[in-house]
């Protein structure tokens, strides 16, 4: 079976990026310098505002303040998105109409998610995708929530 050219796309970038680390693995062991190799394996890229080895620069996350969650978070919870009982996260329930357009909506966030490393808690059943969102580097809400719940109305507006 021929996988459709943006599954391809994505694969291609994929090895792309494991070839590139492949390198500068190799690259450290041929040198004798593992120093600082850590940092290639490193899952908290948005821990400190300094530059990262890829050479971004990554901004630190933070927990939402009183006036940034009632400016942000209240058009999502008027978009039908709740609050979690007994934590500091918020939660939605999509309908899609099958199997296909729930996948395909779950890759499209996939890839965003991916893009800014902030990755959803999820399940899907058939057509029905439970998001929950929360950042766990900071034991609540952030902005990347924000980011990511607006992200999946946008998506969820383009299938109606």
């Amino acid at each position: 079976m021929l996988l459709p050219k943006f599954a391809q796309n994505v694969i291609k970038n994929n090895f792309q990026k494991a070839a590139n680390l492949l390198v500068k693995v190799e690259s450290a062991a041929a040198t004798g310098g593992f120093v600082g190799l850590s940092r290639l394996y490193s899952t908290q890229n948005q821990t400190t505002a300094t530059t990262s080895a890829t050479g971004k620069t990554r901004k630190m996350v933070v927990k939402l303040n009183e006036q940034e969650r009632a400016e942000k978070l209240q058009p999502l919870l008027d978009a039908g998105w709740t609050l979690v009982d007994g934590r500091d996260a918020i939660y939605k329930q999509f309908v899609l109409k099958d199997f296909n357009q729930a996948f395909s909506f779950m890759t499209g966030v996939a890839l965003l998610a991916e893009k800014i490393n902030h990755h959803p808690e999820w399940f899907n059943c058939y057509n029905k995708i439970n998001v929950t969102l929360s950042t766990h580097d900071v034991g609540g809400l952030s902005s990347q929530d924000i980011r990511m719940a607006n992200y999946f109305e946008k998506q969820a507006d383009l299938l109606k």
